[in-house]
């Protein structure tokens, strides 16, 4: 096989396409994802000026991997299509009801974490730390640090880029894919086996989210009282430190007494809102119709190539080592 051909197949499956395709910005997102990934198990030493394992240094590098891994590929592989991404403003009352929504979403989310705890400790004997995390201070300082690099902004640019960005790459008859790819990516991204079944809860309804409400917004303002709920709540659910607990008898009783009644009040409350938001998007299925832009959007199977291969190579190394303890 010549130079020429070479560099054809390179292009056709490594290059920047023409229309942009989902699996375009899946291999740009991972491959970031592992930069950081790979900078976070460089600079794991807690004699550095400022270790990622504080709180500083964890807001800090929490801020810049969100800004970094999410919001710069949605400004750079926006297009022609950067309108698209945010999505149709359908009214204040449907952001209201995906603002409210986060509640229910953390009474599922938290039983699901301790779940996986208990399975670890009881299966594994062990618990895998997440790559990024820090010993937290109950001070005003740590609060605020808290907020802004747990909440508000990883919220806004996992917003923006997986619904809004990635969602926007695929047909109205491909949602169902769509949300399986989001949801992988999204849990891909937390890199955290211990929270990987409560952030697929949580990805899973927020593309449900987009997909009535039509914009990122709603995903936005979920998240955001998904976690300050968590925040604000803690002592009427509260997840388990898996820094504290060694063994599944380290971890009380009370924990589930808890969680179970609230996972099963969450699901109830969620297809409450299923109901409510199912009518109003029937209400506007004649005033929003998103299949003038199919024909814009590239064929999903055009995102089936080596460069998908390459994307899943990335990911299941990073989550063999995740699961090592590499970064520790």
């Amino acid at each position: 096989m010549n130079t020429e051909r070479l560099f054809s197949i390179f292009k056709k499956n490594f290059g920047t396409p023409k229309v942009m395709t989902w699996g375009y910005v899946l291999m740009f997102f991972t491959v970031l994802t592992a930069a950081f990934y790979a900078v976070r198990c460089f600079l794991k030493s807690p004699d550095l000026p400022i270790p990622l394992t504080s709180l500083t240094g964890c807001s800090l590098f929490t801020i810049l991997e969100s800004l970094c891994v999410l919001v710069l590929p949605a400004v750079l592989l926006s297009g022609d299509f950067g309108d698209r991404i945010p999505g149709r403003f359908t009214g204040a009352g449907a952001l209201i009801l995906a603002l409210i929504s986060g509640i229910p979403l953390m009474m599922i989310r938290i039983p699901l974490y301790n779940a996986v705890v208990w399975f670890n400790l009881r299966v594994a004997g062990k618990s895998v730390f997440p790559v990024i995390f820090h010993a937290g201070a109950g001070s005003l300082r740590a609060g605020v640090l808290g907020i802004l690099s747990d909440t508000v902004i990883p919220s806004f640019a996992a917003s923006l880029f997986f619904f809004g960005l990635l969602w926007s790459r695929f047909k109205r008859e491909d949602r169902r894919k769509a949300a399986v790819i989001i949801t992988l990516a999204f849990v891909f991204f937390t890199m955290d086996l211990t929270s990987a079944l409560a952030s697929a809860a949580a990805a899973v309804w927020c593309c449900y989210l987009r997909s009535r409400i039509h914009n990122m917004w709603a995903p936005f303002l979920c998240l955001i009282s998904m976690t300050l709920s968590e925040r604000i709540l803690p002592s009427v659910l509260s997840r388990i430190d898996i820094f504290d607990v060694q063994t599944v008898s380290d971890i009380s009783l009370t924990y589930f007494y808890s969680s179970l009644p609230a996972f099963f009040m969450g699901l109830v409350l969620l297809l409450f809102f299923i109901r409510v938001l199912d009518s109003f998007s029937n209400s506007l299925r004649f005033e929003i119709d998103d299949t003038e832009y199919d024909s814009t959007i590239p064929l999903f199977d055009k995102s089936i190539n080596l460069s998908l291969i390459l994307t899943l190579a990335i990911a299941i190394t990073i989550w063999i080592l995740i699961i090592r303890g590499a970064h520790i």
